[in-house]
Parts: C-alpha cells; structure tokens; sequence
C-alpha cells in the first residue's frame, strides 16, 4: 500500500463516543459553543475567551462516587457581559437520556461559578425517531418549584449546510451524523477538516472518530480510499505534512544557527555587529522570521 494512504487505515473499535467527544470539544472549545449555541452568539458576539471546566462532578454523598459531565465551557465577553457555561451532555441512545441528571449538572456549575448562567445542551446521537423532550418541570401545590429548559440538539440532513458553512472542525464532524452515505460523508469530513484552522495532525487523530459517528464499515475502506484519491485529498494531505514536516526541520536548522551565533558573540569570537549581519541574512534568504530575528538582536545587545 502506498505511504500516503497508510492513515487511512485505522481502528475504531476501541474508540467510545464519549471520549470521542469530550476530545473533539475540549480541543476546540470556541468551535463547539460556535455550534451549539448560535443564538447567544448572534446576540453578544463572539466571546474573547472560552475555557474548558473540570468534568468532575462530586455528588453531596462520600459513600457514591463522582460523576463527570461531558464538557462544560465558560465563554466570556470581553466587554464584561455574562459569562455563560455552555454544558453538553452526550446521549447515545434517546430513550435513556435523564434530564434530572443535566439538572444536577447545571446546578452544580451555577454553584461553583455564581458569576455565570448555565445554557445545557443535550446532544442525542441516536437516529431513532424517538421523541426526546428538553423542559424538565415539577409542580408542587400548582407551583412550579423546578424548571429546566435544555437545548436538545439532533444533527440531520437539514442542519449540514450550515454546519459545513461554519467551516470549523467541530461542525465538520458533526455533519457526518446525518451521513446518508458514510463514505461521501466522511470524504467532505476530510476536505472540511483540511481546510478549517487547526493541526493538521487532528485530522488523523479524529478520523477514526468520524467513521464511528458515520457508522462506516470496514468493506467501505476501499471506496473511501479510492474517492479521496479521486477529489486529490490524499495528495493534498500528504503534501501538507511534507511541507509541515520541511518547515520543522528548517526551524530547527535556523534554531540551531541562532544558537550558534549566540555562542560565539558569547566567546568572544564574534562581533555583535558580524552577528547582527549574520542574522539579518538568515531573514533575507527566509531562513527565520522577522519576529525571531527581532527577539535575537534584542538579546544581542
């Protein structure tokens, strides 16, 4: 097989769905309150920070044992608006999903963070026609003493446009829930993963994840390959961590020079003005960036 095709070959058995989300959002966290919560920030703005909270949930009894939340993320505004905790629980199948139980989430973070409101989503996966309601209510003497009004997200064909249009790459895995095909599902998976900001190495360590939300088969693999090869994807990809892998090495090279030079001006050998000179080359030939090279004649005096 091909080096450039080996990512492709990959195993998702052992891969929960869980882990698999709480990776996908904990890595991009302002990408996930993006998607699930469209409206708030249509009404704010986009938040100048979001922070990824401790899962652990302690439970009021010693005797029982924590329990963790999927995520939660504190986003804030720069203009010191509300903070809000976007909390998502993850739900494999809809008939076990417990309202009572994001109720205790919800609860738990507004008391650890009183400064911030609590906006909790419940991601169901399970394609299942099954109704899943998001208004938990207790009445008591034709009160009502409790009230929570979740958001209950389920990704269908309808949703993907808009989530392939935000062009980030918790929407991009996302879409391929509502994979009518899991193969050409999974090859705009890869495209949109490619073309959206973030590592180029998280493309491979999420695909596995994808093929599981896409419910791929291992007799598919041949055809996926093949359809990646024919949009050029493979390609692209592997040119992309050959000139990732070429511009780790050239930094290490100018590194290494830097440090060189730094060492001789430190012994004498080398005059900080030939120094200066010597690095105002390695610009020139696009050696270093402006920025090192600006750092460097700082610490050269």
């Amino acid at each position: 097989m091909p080096s450039s095709t080996v990512w492709l070959m990959t195993d998702v058995g052992e891969l929960t769905e869980d882990r698999g989300f709480k990776a996908l959002f904990s890595a991009y966290p302002r990408e996930t309150v993006e998607v699930f919560a469209a409206e708030l920030l249509a009404e704010r703005g986009l938040p100048s920070r979001v922070e990824v909270l401790a899962q652990e949930s302690a439970l009021p009894d010693l005797g029982d044992p924590s329990r963790f939340l999927d995520v939660a993320l504190l986003a804030s505004w720069p203009d010191g608006q509300q903070v809000v905790i976007t909390l998502i629980e993850h739900w494999s199948e809809a008939r076990k999903v417990d309202l009572r139980r994001v109720l205790w989430y919800a609860a738990d973070l507004a008391l650890r963070h009183p400064q911030a409101a609590v906006f909790p989503v419940v991601l169901v996966i399970d394609p299942s026609p099954r109704d899943v309601p998001g208004r938990l209510e207790m009445r008591v003497a034709g009160r009502v003493t409790v009230l929570l009004d979740a958001q209950v997200t389920r990704i269908t064909a309808g949703d993907v446009p808009r989530l392939r249009a935000l062009q980030n790459r918790v929407a991009a895995t996302l879409a391929v829930l509502a994979a009518q095909d899991a193969v050409e599902a999974l090859v705009d998976f890869v495209q949109d993963m490619a073309r959206s900001p973030g590592p180029l190495d998280d493309l491979e360590r999420f695909l596995p994840f994808a093929m599981k939300l896409a419910r791929m088969h291992e007799s598919d693999a041949p055809r996926f390959r093949r359809r990646l090869e024919e949009t050029g994807m493979v390609n692209v990809i592997t040119e992309m961590k050959n000139e990732a892998k070429a511009e780790g090495k050239a930094e290490g090279k100018a590194e290494g020079q830097i440090n060189e030079i730094r060492r001789l001006v430190a012994k004498g050998r080398l005059t900080v003005d030939a120094a200066r000179a010597e690095i105002r080359e390695l610009v020139e030939g696009g050696m270093i960036s402006q920025d090192l090279a600006a750092k460097t004649l700082g610490q050269l005096g």
